[in-house]
């Protein structure tokens, strides 16, 4: 979902709703509230202002990642990494993808594909 980009720097449920409307998803002020109320990654800091917790997300997302291979050197992200990410997390496949290949040990060959890289 486009909103984690932008939650990387706080922002206020005004500012994300705007954003969500630049980019055609139309929620008003309660249900964009609900969403950042519900998802564990996302965190209110103290100026009350709303953020993703980074670190914590791509290392959730790398742990899933490495149970999906289990031992193996490719695997499926949908739906053998979707499979191993908590039931309230919502990680878009492009998220999966740049996570892995950041983190310097995954390729993706393809669309749907990650793989351990190459030495």
């Amino acid at each position: 979902m486009i909103l984690y980009e932008y939650l990387k720097t706080p922002k206020t449920i005004e500012q994300l709703v705007t954003i969500a409307h630049e980019n055609e998803l139309y929620w008003n002020r309660e249900q964009m509230e609900l969403f950042v109320r519900l998802d564990p990654t996302i965190v209110q800091n103290k100026a009350g202002l709303w953020t993703v917790k980074q670190d914590e997300r791509q290392q959730i997302i790398l742990a899933a990642i490495e149970r999906a291979l289990q031992g193996r050197p490719l695997t499926k992200i949908d739906p053998d990494v979707f499979a191993q990410l908590p039931a309230d997390m919502i990680v878009p496949q492009r998220e999966i993808i740049d996570v892995a290949i950041s983190s310097g040990k995954y390729e993706s060959p393809r669309e749907n594909l990650l793989r351990v890289k190459r030495k």
